[in-house]
């Protein structure tokens, strides 16, 4: 095993979400995932090196949990609750009626009673599992709170991938252009920050890398994707007229996968008001999603004259290269 260059402390699961082996400073250890709580490794890790760093510089802690990730197994003291929770069913949840959707999603069958089923003791777990990220993210934070940095610390909460979850008829998973995988929470909160506000503008996954780079007065290499939401943070954001308007999600095909299986490849554009699917093959999509937040009704069938200016600037950001995908964005 080996350490990445650039960190002081390196503790990371070695595999998959289901490991019990970890990289501990380049050295393998062994955790009995039976007995261990991923996360609860996680936060005794994080808060033995919290304690005795050198408080006299800054410092860039990550911390990345599995949970939720299937097998979603809670630790034991975790194992009853949330024993009636319901799985979530929005307006999409096992759609009747996708005639309007491309072909792939036409060909697929309602759920079931036994699938349905399935997905909500998965839904359960999932709940069990997140109890454990929410304890360790209180005991980083109360030790902060402890330290005196709390307030002049900035504290990033987001995740990976949206997660999809009986919408379309699919079954739980990720990968496909719509809003539930598409969409990723993001929470923020540190100095400067307004609280208990909750911001329009359209920020990205790589943007965080600028924006880290603001934080630490570094400066963020010309080849570097995204650009610093550290401004959208404040209490006088730019407004969306002087702030990134779309942007372009490329699903490739999925014949290979057991979640997904015959999703032919599409590119999409999303902004403020629309997202247009464009697929390879069969049928394109539209949705006004301000109107239709759930995507279950294609305007495709009578689309309005945003239609070419939507396509254009599709294209514009699939052939984009370098600092012209971020004047494609906007704005």
């Amino acid at each position: 095993m080996r350490m990445p260059p650039g960190w002081d402390r390196w503790f990371a699961g070695s595999a998959r979400a289901t490991t019990e082996r970890f990289n501990d400073q380049g050295t393998e250890a062994r955790y009995d995932p039976s007995k261990y709580l991923y996360e609860d490794i996680l936060r005794d890790k994080a808060l033995a090196w919290l304690k005795n760093r050198d408080r006299s510089k800054p410092f860039l802690a990550v911390m990345a949990t599995h949970a939720p990730h299937t097998p979603a197994t809670p630790a034991p003291r975790h194992a009853s609750l949330f024993p009636n929770a319901e799985l979530p069913k929005p307006p999409s949840f096992d759609e009747k009626d996708v005639s309007d959707e491309n072909g792939w999603i036409r060909q697929r069958s309602l759920l079931g009673r036994s699938r349905i089923d399935d997905m909500k003791r998965l839904h359960r777990r999932r709940l069990r599992v997140m109890e454990g990220v929410d304890e360790m993210l209180k005991a980083v934070l109360s030790e902060l709170r402890d330290e005196g940095e709390l307030s002049n610390t900035y504290v990033f909460f987001t995740s990976d991938n949206g997660f999809h979850f009986g919408e379309h008829r699919f079954r739980e998973g990720k990968g496909t252009s719509y809003q539930e995988d598409i969409a990723v929470p993001m929470i923020v909160s540190g100095p400067g920050v307004a609280e208990g506000v909750t911001r329009p503008q359209i920020v990205l996954d790589q943007d965080l890398g600028p924006t880290f780079a603001e934080i630490a007065d570094a400066r963020t290499p010309s080849f570097v994707d995204g650009r610093s939401f550290l401004p959208v943070l404040g209490a006088g954001p730019p407004s969306s007229s002087r702030w990134r308007s779309a942007f372009l999600i490329n699903s490739p095909h999925t014949d290979k996968t057991r979640w997904l299986k015959s999703m032919p490849k599409n590119l999409a554009l999303r902004t403020s008001r629309y997202e247009y699917i464009d697929y390879a093959r069969g049928k394109s999509e539209l949705y006004n999603m301000g109107r239709d937040p759930y995507q279950t009704h294609s305007l495709m069938a009578n689309p309005p004259d945003a239609l070419t200016q939507l396509g254009n600037r599709l294209k514009k950001l699939r052939d984009c290269k370098g600092a012209a995908c971020k004047a494609a964005e906007g704005p």
